[in-house]
């Protein structure tokens, strides 16, 4: 027996060892499998976007108007109990959250200035402190995630000053949510501080806006932007052109962290030297010389060349989209330029200022607002389609198409001066996407000439029967005489008066010519004055007549219309009836009317037809 129990202890001390040295291989195996992994772990790279991050208020760019105010809140202890961070994306929110937090907790705070070394600091920096609880308002959007969050404000910080809790993109949050948080959000306990931060503030319920202090973030300038990489390449051993970081800079839109990912995108294919036309082909982007070109050849009407130079571009991998972003950028330069304004330049560097400037200038402000508005409505339409060239080929070619746009007041001012307008569409430089010699074909206007007297009489004036005066039925009113002048050596027959009336009416306006528009003059006195017969009814408005100012206005109309003023008598007559132009004398005012070269002009472009106002149709 004795012999059994010491054979067994023997082989239990040999399995043992045995075992003992299994072990140990497997330990040595596991050793030597786990130090390269936690090696790589150590060495595991971190973005640049993380690796820059901002860690104090100093180091926040292009937000001074919130930094400014956040110090002085700590400095005066005015620190509220709930903040709203709100902007576009990459411009600081959660950096900002995160320094707000750091300067609230740290062990030497409240301070504007934390020390971002002591371990509540650290932890804060890298999102995980146990004090300052970050959550997603996009996953956690319900009353239940609300509930957890209030039954555990009441419990005080484990070992910092506040408990905070930072919601990033509140606006997801339900309806029921919200109203969940509104009256721990109103009256939290003393140790508690709410961050909130979003990108589309008009989505959250004016009741929580109301219980919070509110920033606006802006997003960040260009020259800021540069400013910024242009330290994060120093500092990562990276030559880099200074129009390089532009591009970067204005295809970001204002957002560092936008703007920090595209340079790290690129430093892959910097090969220790990053050059704007690298940067370009890797972000799929075209020159602004390719864009000017562009430019150029839509204000030169020049078609043929304007879909050349997309094909150019696509043909190095700029999208349809990218195409006409990159094109309404500069055109919004040039409206700058072309305004006169002094404002900072989005889209466009020194160096190609001067070209775009010329361009502004030959182009005019109205032709460039007329391009960015089909420009912006062919982008919006490009997004998603598969049919994005074309879409952007027809927006181009419709700006190419567009004829020199004139201000709409210089030509009636031009038209009242005699000055030179636009006739002749056909050549205004767009047939066949060849640009003229000449935008605008143009003509002076010239006085219309005389009508040629009308040969058959073509009203008949009876002179009335003298009555005698009845004080119970009329007073003759005295008549009124306006716009006295000197008298002319060549005289005008009545009936060339009576032919242009309308258009002396016209001229008047309607405060004055409503009185005579249908009581053309009936007679003419030796002396040139033109005698108007008008109803009763317009009794109590022949004061306006007398008016000096009106005085003026009627001779000013009667050198438009006849080249010379006119002394003129309106009287009250009972049985004064309106006189309708006969079908020769419409004939004839017709025929005066086509002879005006802007008449004509309008006539062929709208093929317009003719009709009488007053239902009489010719």
């Amino acid at each position: 027996m004795y012999d059994d129990l010491r054979e067994l202890a023997v082989r239990s001390g040999t399995i043992r060892g045995s075992l003992t040295k299994r072990c140990e291989r497997v330990s040595d195996s596991a050793a030597s499998e786990t130090t390269p992994v936690s090696e790589a772990a150590a060495s595991e790279y971190q973005v640049v976007a993380r690796r820059y991050r901002p860690r104090t208020l100093d180091d926040l760019v292009g937000q001074d108007h919130v930094v400014s105010a956040l110090r002085k809140a700590i400095k005066l202890n005015r620190v509220t109990h709930a903040y709203l961070f709100t902007g576009t994306r990459g411009v600081g929110k959660t950096s900002m959250a995160r320094i707000f937090a750091k300067c609230l907790n740290c062990v030497h705070g409240p301070t504007d200035k934390p020390c971002d070394k002591c371990d509540i600091c650290k932890a804060i920096s890298v999102g995980q402190d146990v004090d300052v609880i970050e959550i997603d308002g996009a996953s956690n959007t319900g009353v239940d995630d609300v509930r957890a969050l209030r039954e555990n404000v009441g419990l005080r910080p484990s070992r910092a000053r506040y408990k905070i809790y930072y919601i990033d993109e509140v606006h997801m949050l339900s309806t029921g949510a919200f109203n969940a948080l509104l009256k721990t959000l109103e009256e939290p306990p003393e140790h508690v501080k709410f961050l909130f931060a979003t990108t589309e503030s008009h989505k959250i319920p004016i009741t929580v806006l109301s219980r919070c202090q509110r920033f606006d973030f802006a997003g960040i300038r260009p020259e800021l932007i540069v400013e910024t990489l242009s330290s994060i390449c120093t500092k990562e051993g990276l030559e880099v052109e200074p129009e390089a970081l532009w591009t970067i800079a204005r295809r970001a839109g204002g957002s560092m962290r936008d703007a920090q990912s595209l340079l790290e995108r690129l430093l892959v294919h910097a090969e220790g030297r990053l050059t704007d036309d690298r940067a370009r082909e890797v972000l799929g982007l075209a020159s602004d010389d390719r864009m000017i070109d562009l430019i150029e050849s839509l204000a030169a009407h020049d078609l043929s060349g304007t879909f050349a130079k997309v094909q150019a571009a696509c043909d190095i991998g700029v999208q349809p989209g990218e195409i006409l972003g990159g094109t309404l950028e500069l055109l919004r330069d040039a409206m700058v330029l072309a305004a006169g304004g002094d404002g900072p330049m989005l889209a466009v560097g020194a160096r190609q200022k001067s070209r775009l400037e010329t361009l502004a200038k030959s182009w005019g402000l109205d032709s460039i607002l007329a391009a960015l508005q089909i420009l912006a409505e062919a982008k919006a339409r490009t997004k998603g389609n598969p049919q994005g060239r074309l879409i952007a080929e027809l927006g181009l070619a419709r700006v190419a198409r567009l004829v020199d746009l004139v201000d709409l007041g210089d030509v009636i001012a031009r038209i009242k001066s005699g000055g030179a307008i636009a006739t002749d569409r056909k050549n205004a430089g767009i047939a066949n996407g060849v640009p003229a010699t000449e935008s605008v074909a143009t003509r002076r206007i010239a006085p219309s000439p005389a009508a040629p007297p009308i040969a058959e009489k073509v009203v008949e004036i009876r002179p009335e029967p003298v009555r005698p005066a009845t004080p119970k039925r009329f007073e003759p009113e005295p008549p009124t005489r306006v716009a006295e002048v000197p008298a002319v050596t060549e005289t005008i027959g009545l009936e060339e008066y009576r032919l242009r009336w309308k258009d002396f009416v016209t001229k008047l306006g309607p405060r004055l010519g409503i009185v005579i528009a249908n009581y053309p003059p009936r007679s003419m006195s030796p002396n040139g004055v033109l005698v108007c017969e008008v109803s009763p009814a317009f009794k109590e408005k022949l004061d306006s007549f007398r008016a000096a100012e009106n005085v003026k206005k009627i001779s000013d109309a009667a050198k438009a219309i006849w080249g010379r003023p006119v002394n003129l008598e309106v009287v009250i007559n009972p049985d004064a009836e309106s006189v309708a132009p006969s079908a020769s004398v419409k004939e004839a005012r017709w025929e005066s009317l086509e002879s005006e070269p802007m008449i004509k002009t309008l006539v062929d472009l709208f093929q317009a037809k003719r009709f009488w106002i007053d239902g009489d149709s010719n």
